[in-house]
């Protein structure tokens, strides 16, 4: 009978070995090392809007299977602005199609355990856990208390990698703040002004960031513009970032992003780091 069958190069262990490895790669989630503005940091996303309790004036979907942007913004300070990194989403499938395979695996955790074992697994794939810089959440947010939670064991886990992150969930923050007595010591925050929670941002004690439109309006308030993430990652003042990204046409944002490029700031995919949405 064994003559029937054609020689295998592997061995039927080896095979399943090989099969039983891609299926764990396949149930980790994806964590990206750089971009063009992030040397040397890793990054990790989740699908923005749908994961964003606390926006308000930048709150964008796209759509999980099209990509068709759908907005749901509020303004804010007479402001709204489609999220950047929505954009990114609705512009490119690849990305789109990695940040809801992250959510659908957190979706299937049912403890906070579950939560932290999936991370800190991801993270261990990554060699990240030898130590380095990680910024969570590029597009999408702490979607619960649970989640904030998990992130912030995981965190403790890893003393040797700076975990930073932008966050309109500034409830959860809070919580969290107030039961444990303050954050790790190798996790960052930036609280996200423009959010449902921007009342609760004093009592955090937690440094915050605002995006304007032009540069003129962070300078008049006497803040730095963070171009290089150096200010949400080692700063402990409040800064400004700048929109950039696709605005609505006719929009005050789209407006306000011609009249910039009149004036030599063309945006951050070269030089600058994508706004917290």
């Amino acid at each position: 009978m064994g003559g029937f069958f054609p020689p295998f190069p592997l061995t039927y262990k080896q095979l399943y070995d090989n099969i039983f490895e891609l299926m764990k790669l396949r149930s980790m989630l994806k964590f990206t090392f750089e971009n063009a503005k992030l040397k040397g940091i890793w990054h990790y996303s989740l699908p923005s809007g749908y994961t964003c309790p606390g926006a308000k004036n930048c709150k964008t979907f796209a759509d999980k299977h099209t990509g068709k942007i759908r907005d749901e913004q509020t303004p804010v300070d007479g402001q709204i602005f489609r999220c950047y990194a929505a954009m990114d989403e609705a512009r490119r499938p690849n990305v789109r199609k990695t940040r809801w395979d992250n959510f659908d695996l957190l979706k299937t955790c049912r403890t906070i355990r579950e939560m932290v074992d999936l991370i800190v697994g991801s993270i261990k794939e990554t060699g990240l856990n030898r130590g380095g810089t990680c910024r969570v959440h590029i597009g999408g947010d702490f979607f619960s208390q649970r989640y904030f939670n998990a992130w912030m064991r995981v965190a403790k886990l890893f003393p040797n990698v700076v975990f930073y992150s932008y966050t309109k969930s500034i409830k959860f923050l809070l919580e969290y703040i107030t039961a444990n007595g303050g954050l790790p010591e190798n996790y960052v925050f930036t609280c996200s002004r423009g959010g449902k929670y921007d009342n609760l941002i004093p009592s955090t004690m937690v440094k915050s960031a605002k995006v304007f439109f032009s540069t003129e309006e962070a300078e008049a308030l006497g803040l730095d513009i963070d171009h290089t993430d150096d200010l949400a990652i080692s700063g402990s003042d409040d800064f400004a970032l700048v929109i950039h990204g696709s605005q609505p046409a006719g929009s005050d944002a789209s407006k306000a992003l011609s009249a910039n490029k009149k004036k030599g700031f063309t945006g951050y995919n070269k030089r600058g780091i994508m706004q917290p949405c």
